[in-house]
């Protein structure tokens, strides 16, 4: 461990003299307690620049420009968040955060209204779940030291998903209906009430498509569809000595998508990206999730405040798809050199059937995985002034459990004129075990300003009980792990406009429940200046990301290691640049101009030379990248009103990315292509209730390879248009 981090943990002592001496002091207000409002970790847009640390904050607004379902289109709004894509709809966003890995979003905190949302983040954090975005009201994004608070997994930051807002006053409702090329579709609808004491508010979605993928001589949809229902009751206390709120958040959705894994090789990609392979006829991706969530609030006074979460998530999903030949090579093997496997391509496509061997015959595998977590948590906050420093304390308690059910069992296939025909040779499962987890968190943090200037003090410790009961051999492994990180950070406001804050944080990833891999930790920095003014944002940060260890995790694809396994790569460095900038220009009474930018540049290294089974990593030498990290990725976009007419074009860019760690040009290597996509929309609001809206979404029709993992290359959305009317109540 870091010396420097050494003396970070030891804040603990005055963080927590500073905080217990506030808290005591609870005494109830003569003034009242003020109104409480619907709680977010930020709230708004002014709060992010008064923030420890970067953060970002997504309204309405931004959501809902182009009408987007799909995550990724969102979130590249942020500087310094990256999203691999693999299905082109963002059905199942790979997030990360300033170089933290963004497979399945394993190493980013995923949070629905400030609770863990992530089907199983601690006994397996593959994120294959996060809300629909058409049911999202605001996006919270916090990197830096400002994550602290947030773990289980604190290194790169976290993500709150803000659920739908209840009315301000009276009642409202809205109808909203989307269709678009490729057979889209998205209906949705709401209504609530908000009586002052009381309010609800209803919302059900329902969205898919035909899909813009063929599958060779089959007849046949690729697509998907999603349903979305939600319910949210909120009650105010009547003024009282106290100010309650208690908010109830009840969610349930399906999803029944034609995806798969298997995409084409280098070649057939080029020549016609939308195609599917005969062996992927079986794919078939189904889910169910359940989400309840019960927050109490309590202003205690004008300087105290309570929170209480209760929560409870329920996620349901099997993924039916081709994995291997069943005694053949490897998929990735073929598709690294089809000429060389000529014969086992050739079944990949129908173009020859297979022969009845065992190493001809294709495995397809159900992976039905049931996940459950529960927990209840804690804050209580303190704000008041002592000898002219205004003090900020914030202490979290959270108890969770979650737990995995697998169940992998495969079905052996012959393809026959293009059709793939069982065989009706009964197989043994591949996998049956559960894995639960156990865990205790805690964190606290202070906030001293003076004047211009506030310094901020922050420690987390988790303690984590894990366990794995393989069914298959009765078999059961388990493992203990307590982690401990220490923050501090500082804001000083040098004029009306300026503002310069600095930070250093320690940040941990747990390792598995049943892993022979130590913990994924970090000592992190970054410095950062704002500007603000009434036109006029910008934002410029630097961060740096020393890694004492970085976990790999293996995956059901991977064909060289168990699913589930972990692996240490060492030290690893990660920097990087990130930049913002918003400029808002009135042109007359009756038009204006808005443009704004994000862009990330990004670098990193393995610190050490070794040999990993982890096939993301493999063979690795000392200064290699790290894959999947773009050295490029921004988004810039420009908007024009007038009257009642609006224009958008937004452009997002990524460098290519290697899939594989390497130095110098990527060249060959696995990679995925840079691209660049335009999208463009213009919108009427033809009443006060009716807006009307037509949308091209990759107006260049830019066909880029998204990725090659885990079987060949995987393309974009191709060109589509939507148009879109809303009916607002």
């Amino acid at each position: 461990m870091y010396a420097s981090a050494r003396h970070l943990k030891q804040l603990w002592v005055v963080i927590g003299i500073v905080c217990y001496s506030q808290l005591s002091n609870g005494e109830v207000s003569q003034s009242g307690p003020a109104k409480l409002e619907e709680i977010l970790i930020i709230g708004s847009k002014s709060a992010a620049k008064e923030v420890s640390g970067s953060a970002s904050f997504l309204d309405e607004t931004d959501l809902d420009r182009f009408d987007q379902v799909d995550l990724r289109k969102v979130l590249n709004q942020v500087a310094g968040v990256y999203i691999r894509e693999e299905d082109g709809f963002g059905l199942r966003p790979n997030i990360g955060i300033r170089g933290a890995a963004a497979e399945r979003s394993q190493k980013v905190t995923l949070m629905r209204d400030g609770v863990l949302i992530t089907p199983a983040p601690y006994s397996a954090p593959a994120a294959y779940y996060v809300p629909n975005v058409s049911r999202i009201g605001s996006v919270e994004v916090l990197k830096g030291p400002s994550a602290t608070a947030y773990g289980p997994h604190t290194v790169g930051g976290a993500i709150n998903f803000g659920s739908l807002p209840l009315p301000v006053t009276g009642s409202e409702g809205s109808a909203d209906l989307s269709v678009g090329s490729d057979g889209y579709y998205k209906l949705q609808g709401s209504y609530g009430v908000n009586s002052g004491d009381f309010g609800f508010l209803i919302d059900v979605l329902s969205y898919g498509a035909d899909g813009f993928k063929d599958i060779d001589e089959i007849d046949g949809d690729t697509g998907f569809e999603r349903n979305d229902i939600g319910l949210k009751l909120s009650y105010v206390a009547p003024e009282s000595r106290f100010d309650h709120r208690v908010t109830l958040l009840v969610e349930a959705g399906d999803e029944d998508a034609d995806e798969t894994y298997l995409g084409l090789t280098d070649d057939d990609f080029r020549a016609t990206p939308n195609r599917r392979y005969p062996a992927s006829q079986l794919a078939k991706f189904r889910s169910q999730h359940y989400n309840f969530a019960l927050n109490y609030s309590a202003a205690l006074s004008e300087f105290n405040s309570t929170n209480i979460k209760l929560y409870w998530n329920k996620f349901d999903r099997s993924w039916n798809k081709l994995d291997r030949f069943w005694r053949g090579p490897s998929l990735q093997r073929i598709f690294k050199a089809p000429e060389q496997y000529q014969t086992y391509y050739s079944i990949l496509t129908g173009e020859r059937d297979s022969s009845g061997s065992l190493d001809q015959t294709l495995d397809v595998t159900n992976n039905h995985r049931k996940y459950l977590s529960y927990g209840a948590q804690w804050t209580v906050s303190d704000s008041r002034e002592v000898w002219g420093v205004a003090l900020d304390s914030s202490l979290g308690l959270r108890y969770h459990t979650d737990q995995v059910k697998r169940n992998h069992e495969p079905i052996t296939y012959l393809m026959t004129d293009y059709v793939m025909v069982p065989d009706n040779i009964p197989r043994t499962a591949k996998t049956r075990n559960k894995a639960t987890t156990d865990a205790y968190a805690g964190y606290v943090t202070s906030k001293l300003s003076v004047g211009a200037a506030s310094i901020t003090l922050g420690i987390r410790h988790e303690d984590i009980e894990g366990e794995v009961l393989n069914y298959l051999d009765d078999s059961l492994k388990g493992q203990t792990q307590k982690l401990t990180a220490a923050s501090v950070s500082g804001i000083w406001q040098m004029t009306d406009a300026f503002s310069l804050f600095l930070g250093a944080y320690e940040g941990f990833s747990p390792a598995g429940p049943a892993s022979g891999a130590d913990h994924e930790e970090s000592l992190n920095f970054e410095a950062g200046l704002r500007y603000t003014s009434n036109r006029f944002e910008s934002s410029l940060t630097g961060f740096r990301s020393d890694y004492d260890n970085l976990i790999g995790r293996c995956r059901v694809s991977d064909p060289n290691c168990t699913p589930g396994s972990e692996f240490n790569g060492g030290e690893v460095e990660i920097a990087g640049l990130e930049v913002s900038l918003l400029h808002t220009m009135s042109l007359t009474d009756f038009s204006r101009l808005e443009w704004a930018l994000s862009y990330t540049y990004t670098e990193s290294e393995f610190g050490q030379t070794f040999l990993s089974g982890f096939s993301q990593w493999g063979l690795v030498r000392e200064g290699d990248e790290l894959p999947y990290i773009p050295e490029h990725i921004g988004n810039a976009r420009i908007s024009y009103y007038r009257n009642k007419w609006g224009i958008e074009g937004a452009l997002d860019f990524q460098s290519e990315m290697r899939e594989v760690p390497g130095t110098g040009d990527i060249g060959d290597d696995l990679h995925a292509d840079d691209f660049t996509t335009l999208d463009l929309t213009i919108s009427h609001q033809t009443t006060s209730a009716l807006t009307l809206q037509v949308m091209m979404l990759n107006a260049l029709d830019k066909a880029a390879i998204v990725s090659h993992r885990p079987f060949g290359a995987r393309p974009n959305r191709p060109r589509s248009l939507v148009a879109r009317i809303k009916y607002q109540f």
